[in-house]
């Protein structure tokens, strides 16, 4: 008796990987049920998608960050070196800044673990690094 079950899963698994349509079955109640459970299909658009946001995030910040790292030494900027609270600008945006590859770094080592925060640094720190590079005399 157990022989037959056996075989009887051995055909239902080899039934169900090939090409052929999964076996159903009537329940009580007349409805028609697969036996299996089936993969949902259609995932790959929201998955395609999921590094927008994170990357819009990150090209943004990098920009303010960048942008304020050009002016800090720019006395055409309202933040520059006449500006009186400059000296509590220095430090923050230095360390955004010099954050900006270590990140990077990390989180391309740590990819699979945190795909969000890999998506954010891959947008950061180029627009960080590229705006800041600017001289941008705004007035």
């Amino acid at each position: 008796m157990s022989q037959d079950i056996f075989n009887q899963r051995i055909a239902r698994i080899k039934n169900r990987s090939g090409s052929a349509r999964s076996m159903m079955t009537t329940a009580e109640g007349g409805t028609v049920t697969s036996k299996f459970s089936s993969p949902v299909m259609g995932t790959n658009a929201s998955t395609a998608r999921r590094g927008i946001k994170p990357m819009l995030l990150g090209a943004v910040i990098g920009m303010i960050i960048g942008a304020l790292a050009a002016g800090l030494e720019n006395p055409a900027m309202p933040w520059g070196p006449g500006f009186e609270y400059n000296q509590m600008l220095v430090l923050p945006v230095l360390l955004a800044l010099c954050a900006a590859p270590v990140m990077a770094i990390a989180t391309a080592t740590m990819r699979a673990r945190f795909p969000t925060l890999f998506f954010f640094s891959a947008a950061y720190f180029p627009f960080a690094i590229g705006a800041a590079m600017l001289d941008l005399p705004l007035f």
